[in-house]
Order: structure tokens, then sequence, then C-alpha cells
């Protein structure tokens, strides 16, 4: 009974350090990518994309400008709500470190 034990124990050990491993791989890569200095246009494109193709904002005249992951967004949005969702898609993306919302409500 205890070499039973014993051995589901192992295995789970197993799995676990496997499991383990494979999340720091991944995440050291991920944060490689994301110092990357040629990643910075693309984030800026990422982030026009992600705001002039959500059909819950309507942004006129947006302006974003990234410089080393501060995030500056400029534009007219209908109301605060938009305003705050603008902020709010773009607070987990990959890269972005500080959110300046300059958009102003008409």
């Amino acid at each position: 009974m205890s070499r039973i034990k014993f051995t589901i124990g192992f295995i789970s050990f197993c799995c676990l350090f496997l499991l383990v491993s494979a999340f720091k791989v991944s995440a050291a890569t991920h944060l490689a990518v994301v110092s990357s200095v040629a990643t910075q246009p693309n984030l800026q494109q990422s982030i026009t994309h992600e705001l002039r193709t959500n059909p819950n904002l309507k942004l006129e005249k947006l302006n974003v400008h990234v410089n080393d992951g501060d995030v500056e967004l400029k534009g007219e949005a209908n109301n605060g709500f938009e305003r705050a969702l603008a902020q709010k898609f773009l607070e987990n993306m990959d890269g972005v470190k500080i959110i300046h919302n300059k958009i102003s409500v008409i």
C-alpha cells in the first residue's frame, strides 16, 4: 500500500515540476519580447487598431503616442464611459506600463 502512495506522490511531484518549469520558460520568453525596443512601433499600431476597431468605442480624432511603454491617448469621446473604457482595454496589454488618458469628452 505504501508503494502505491509513494508512486502516486512521485508522479504528482514530477507533473507539478514540469508544469512550473513550463510556466517559467513561457514567462521568460514573454518578458524578452515585451522589453524589446523594436516592439514599440508595433505596440502603437496594436493599441491604435484595438481602439479603432472596437465596436463599443466611437473615438474621434484618436492619437496614440507610445514612448517606452508609456502610452498617451488623445482624442474625443462621446461620454465618460467611452473614455474610461478605452483606458480599460489597454491596462492589461503587453508592453503597456503607464496610460495617460487625455481623451476629452464632447
